[in-house]
C-alpha cells in the first residue's frame, strides 16, 4: 500500500463516526469473506485462508468492543450473532467449505444494512 494511500485512510477512519467505523468494518469483513469464496472457487487454498483469518479478526473486534453495560440485550444478542459468524468462518477455513461462508453472511450482511441506515440518519 501506498504513503497516500495509507494516509488517506487513516484521515478517513479519524474523521469517522463511530457509527460509520462499525459500516466500515462490516464492509471489510464481508469483503473478505466474498474474497474467502473466490480463493475457494480458484483453487487457491492460501488465499482463502489469508481472507478468513482478516474477517474473522475484524468480527472478533466487534465482539470484545460490544458494550454491555450500555446495551445489555442488544449487545447479548450481537454477541449471539458474531459468535455464529466466528464458527462458521472456523470451520470453512477448515473445511474448505463455500456454504459455511455465505452463512456468516448471510448473517451479517441485515447488520451492515441497519448500521448504515444509522449511518444515513446521522447517529454519531
Amino acid at each position: 500500500m501506498s504513503f497516500a494511500v495509507a494516509q488517506y485512510q487513516a484521515s478517513r477512519i479519524e474523521t469517522s463516526s463511530p457509527v460509520q467505523i462499525v459500516v466500515t468494518l462490516y464492509d471489510g469483513a464481508l469483503r473478505f469473506l466474498r474474497t474467502g469464496i473466490n480463493a475457494l472457487q480458484v483453487g487457491d487454498i492460501a488465499g482463502k485462508g489469508i481472507a478468513l483469518t482478516k474477517a474473522h479478526a475484524i468480527i472478533t473486534e466487534l465482539l470484545v468492543t460490544l458494550n454491555h453495560e450500555a446495551a445489555p440485550e442488544i449487545s447479548g444478542q450481537l454477541e449471539a450473532i458474531y459468535s455464529f459468524v466466528l464458527d462458521r468462518i472456523l470451520r470453512a477455513n477448515a473445511e474448505c467449505d463455500e456454504k459455511l461462508i455465505d452463512e456468516a453472511i448471510r448473517a451479517l450482511l441485515p447488520l451492515r444494512d441497519a448500521w448504515a441506515q444509522l449511518a444515513r440518519t446521522g447517529h454519531p
